[in-house]
């Protein structure tokens, strides 16, 4: 009963948290009541939506005793520097009216988020582990990342790379974004291949929200560069809708301290196999139609496509030699078995009153 009551309870939360980020899209991209009560919409809901993150996380790490109440600690402090960064901007907007310079101080509560969302998917438990299954989840990681890394450096950050001053602060802080949510996504993804199925809800909703971060920051960094951007902006709903996201996976976070479980032991199914392989396959598609339309691709674009095929054959093979391993323990776990029942069996039969 307690179980349909928390999953009724979740899936309300997660129907607030849509209703929430399609009402603010919906106002900042209808221009609601005009710009000025737009503007003060978007620099009050933005913060709000981050303190109600921050604020989850807390509770998440409230219910926790293990060592996944440090992840929460960490990622509640993230939470919170993002929700300065959130006031500052808004300070920027709103008191002094002024348009938010690049760099700022708000960049400082951004960029400082990125260590310790960082520190905190380190800390949880599913990054720790050993042996092939371990090594194997760092290649997926790794996977994951190259891939993301390619579709925006081919999109965003290859010619803000080359359009950059990067002796400048202005420069090293736009390029440093799009760098940071990669290694973010790389460390979440980590975390994720080494929970059980149950246990990866709280750590798909952090995967969602921090998916949707980065793809708002990439799309701040191009409109930035080419001085498209403009505040409000339907690109903002990117942010509310991660902050909201990040607060819904502590929501979804297991109480009472509950023990995470590893998927050391479980067997790799088709999906977790394959799933790792689709943003390579999207990567090197893009790759592939930039080529037919004769766009030239960089050396850095062809290193990354190297190293994503490196990768996968590498991933490939520690599979493989995980599937076989797996297959030798199945088998030596079923001989254990029948030679453990047939010495039971001659037991029986040659124990007391046998008549040998």
């Amino acid at each position: 009963m307690d179980l349909v009551l928390d999953r009724r309870r979740l899936l309300a939360t997660a129907g607030v948290a849509v209703l929430a980020t399609g009402l603010f899209a919906a106002w900042v991209g209808l221009d609601i009541g005009g710009r000025t009560a737009t503007l003060w919409f978007d620099d009050i809901a933005t913060p709000l939506a981050a303190l109600i993150g921050c604020v989850a996380c807390l509770r998440a790490r409230a219910r926790h005793r293990d060592q996944t109440r440090l992840f929460w600690t960490l990622l509640a402090c993230a939470m919170a520097s993002w929700t300065a960064a959130e006031l500052i901007w808004g300070y920027y907007a709103l008191a002094l009216n002024v348009a938010v310079p690049v760099p700022s101080w708000a960049d400082v509560g951004y960029l400082g988020a990125i260590p310790l969302a960082v520190a905190a998917l380190v800390a949880h438990p599913a990054t720790r582990g050993s042996g092939t299954r371990k090594a194997r989840r760092v290649f997926e990681g790794l996977l994951v990342a190259t891939s993301l890394l390619f579709l925006s450096w081919t999109v965003v950050l290859g010619p803000l790379w080359h359009s950059t001053n990067l002796t400048t602060l202005g420069g090293i802080v736009s390029v440093a974004y799009p760098f940071g949510d990669v290694v973010i996504v790389f460390f979440i993804v980590l975390a994720i291949r080494g929970m059980n199925g149950a246990d990866r809800l709280p750590l798909w909703c952090l995967l969602a929200g921090l998916t949707a971060m980065a793809l708002s920051d990439s799309t701040f960094t191009y409109l930035t560069d080419s001085s498209s951007y403009t505040s409000p902006g339907l690109i903002d709903a990117g942010w509310v809708a991660a902050y909201l996201a990040i607060a819904l996976s502590a929501a979804s976070s297991q109480t009472g301290g509950a023990p995470v479980h590893k998927a050391e032991h479980a067997a790799p199914s088709l999906a977790s196999l394959v799933a790792p392989i689709v943003p390579v396959l999207v990567a090197l598609a893009v790759a592939a139609v930039e080529i037919r339309l004769g766009d030239h691709i960089g050396r850095a674009a062809w290193l990354m496509v190297f190293a994503l095929v490196v990768l996968v054959l590498t991933r490939q093979g520690l599979a493989v030699i995980e599937l076989l391993a797996r297959g030798r323990e199945t088998k030596d776990g079923l001989m254990a078995k029948l030679t453990d029942a047939a010495l039971g069996g001659r037991s029986h039969h040659e124990g007391p009153g046998s008549v040998y």
